[in-house]
């Protein structure tokens, strides 16, 4: 089954067999919410305002209670696994506000709370920020990587997100480098336990520092890149707030893949 937000009529998600990804604390408080309740089969913590690196302890503890909280009402939804963004700050307009070593055993405190809701986190692979404005882990694939063999958590995987993957691979001073540096963070397909599938304008390095999220097959990324997504057998989610009109133009490009 492949995911959506929810934004879409409950008679298009039925019609083309959708779930949806909810947002806790976003999505779950907007009137109307309700009718997507039946369509629910993703799960995505809160990051607003968080940072589980911070060096100030009360604003670590604040993070960390907000999200628990927010993971308290994941179980009421048929999942085994929540999405969540590292949440880790080193930085803020230069001025150093994080450390590495915080944000660890922040996300082992966070991954054993899950674990003993029987959840497993999948930690998403940032967007890429120019470093003086703020600067966060786990943006490129080997800060990625390293992050979840450092929290060395059994219920601890990854969620990939290709449009933030696009948004650092553009760093790369060629195109062939760009697209070397966006493979990469399929190495290590085993690590992986959700994905935010988009498409994004990498040619060029358009897609540096931006989030583009465009529908699969309106962009350039490869479409031997599109077919390895599709081939993993871990939930997608179409991660786009288009109209249904372009949710059907990607349904219908990922039928040709």
């Amino acid at each position: 089954m492949l995911l959506v937000r929810p934004i879409h009529d409950p008679e298009f998600l039925s019609k083309y067999s959708l779930g949806v990804e909810t947002h806790i604390t976003r999505d779950d408080v907007l009137e109307g919410y309700e009718k997507y309740i039946p369509f629910v089969h993703g799960v995505h913590l809160p990051y607003k305002g968080v940072n589980f690196a911070s060096v100030d302890e009360n604003e670590r503890r604040q993070g960390l209670e907000f999200v628990k909280r927010a993971a308290d009402k994941a179980v009421l939804y048929p999942v085994d696994r929540v999405v969540m963004h590292p949440c880790g700050i080193m930085s803020i307009e230069g001025n150093g506000v994080g450390e590495y070593g915080y944000l660890v055993d922040s996300l082992r405190e966070i991954a054993d709370y899950l674990a003993e809701k029987g959840l497993i986190v999948c930690l998403e692979n940032q967007l890429y920020k120019p470093a003086e404005l703020r600067e966060v882990f786990a943006c490129r694939s080997e800060e990625w990587f390293q992050l979840y063999h450092d929290i060395a958590r059994p219920n601890v995987k990854l969620t990939f997100d290709s449009s933030h993957a696009a948004s650092c691979a553009a760093e790369e001073p060629t195109d062939e480098k760009r697209l070397a540096a966006l493979w990469k963070y399929l190495e290590h397909p085993d690590y992986i336990g959700r994905f935010h599938w988009s498409d994004s304008r990498i040619t060029g390095g358009e897609s540096l520092f931006c989030d583009m999220h465009l529908v699969p097959g309106q962009g350039d990324l490869p479409r031997e890149f599109h077919q390895e997504i599709l081939r993993h057998p871990a939930r997608k989610l179409l991660e786009q707030r288009c109209p249904s009109e372009a949710v059907v133009e990607g349904l219908e490009f990922i039928k040709t893949l």
